[in-house]
């Protein structure tokens, strides 16, 4: 279990104080230190002076496959059980619900319903976007930071602020957030008013592929195709079908390797792409996993070739499913960078912005 010092912890309790609703308020408890047991305790305040304390449980990265020993440690209480993390889906969140399990995560979400202290509280983030401007960004989970932090990647510096703003499709203040937040945790460096200069896009496609998965881009649908990879990828690229593969197939495709025996690609319609390619739902044996995405930013920057459509190189880096791949996938990256990532002005047909001289 964390301690009082994970980071995790202390950013979710940071974060979790500015959620709460006015007259509510959150200390840590002993009572994990005192049983002997190790827990994170939490106890929230409420009106009248009344109480509640909450097992937290902290978990960086959370996936449906994960929530029956989440459940199951939760259930070994009868106080409330809480669960934080840098980013929750929305099927992760429904299967909490349905554990009676609260959560919030550094994203600004939040579900809580503690009778004791009379508190419910359910926040959107995404769609109370608005209010939010002047919650301290805490982790790369989101759609419009994704955005963001995919420019960084995937282009070279220098980067004046207004040109992230631009290629990322998003206004200036969430542009200005991500990389504020990101000069602050070391991957960005931007001289005061200036342009972004340097940016450690290797760690940062680390962070990201960790804090936001696949899974919070759109939910995966597992199907199979009986004839086989090979044959989908032959009537989807004569198709004419608007897709991006993404993960280990399409960083295969870059790298020259093997091929994997599994396909995943983003489509708008997935009913549709069933039908249309005689796709079957499955479980375990699934070689065809089809992805609607929640924020069809998806498609940026993607490139074709014979038909096949390919998402960025950040973006495929991203979606893969495990920290190995992710470090192999970033060592390529870094020994061909001049491959992939390209220059600000080839992408908006402008100068660079001019370096200030340093005095």
């Amino acid at each position: 279990m964390p301690s009082a010092k994970d980071p995790l912890l202390a950013d979710g309790l940071a974060t979790l104080a500015t959620l709460l609703p006015s007259g509510y308020g959150l200390a840590t408890s002993s009572l994990g230190k005192r049983d002997g047991s190790g827990e994170t305790w939490l106890t929230l305040r409420g009106p009248a002076g009344k109480t509640a304390t909450c097992l937290v449980l902290a978990r960086r990265r959370v996936e449906t496959r994960d929530l029956g020993g989440i459940a199951a440690v939760a259930a070994r209480t009868n106080r409330p059980a809480l669960l934080v993390s840098t980013c929750l889906t929305p099927s992760v969140c429904e299967r909490l619900r349905g554990f009676g399990i609260g959560w919030w995560d550094l994203a600004g979400n939040v579900r809580l319903a503690i009778a004791e202290i009379r508190l419910r509280l359910e926040i959107d983030a995404q769609a109370s976007a608005p209010g939010k401007g002047s919650r301290r960004l805490r982790s790369l989970c989101g759609e419009m930071t994704g955005r963001v932090a995919r420019v960084l990647a995937d282009v070279q510096p220098p980067l004046a602020l207004a040109q992230v703003a631009e290629l990322a499709r998003v206004d200036a203040g969430a542009a200005s957030r991500v990389v504020t937040f990101l000069v602050e945790v070391g991957l960005v460096v931007r001289r005061p008013r200036g342009p972004i200069e340097k940016v450690d896009w290797p760690a940062l496609l680390r962070r990201w592929s960790s804090e936001a998965p696949l899974a919070t881009r759109g939910e995966p649908h597992r199907t199979l195709c009986a004839r086989g990879v090979s044959d989908f990828l032959a009537q989807l690229a004569r198709s004419g079908l608007l897709h991006a593969l993404t993960g280990q197939l399409s960083f295969a495709r870059l790298a020259d390797g093997p091929a994997p025996a599994v396909a995943i690609l983003y489509v708008d319609d997935v009913p549709d792409a069933m039908a249309q390619f005689g796709l079957h739902p499955a479980a375990e044996d699934g070689n065809v996993i089809l992805v609607k995405p929640c924020d069809r930013s998806v498609y940026h920057r993607s490139r074709e070739e014979g038909g096949l459509r390919h998402v960025s190189p950040s973006l495929m880096v991203a979606d893969l499913d495990d920290g190995d791949a992710v470090d192999v996938a970033v060592r390529w990256l870094a020994k061909h960078e001049p491959r992939w990532r390209m220059p600000a002005a080839a992408l908006l047909g402008t100068k660079p912005p001019p370096r200030k001289a340093r005095r």
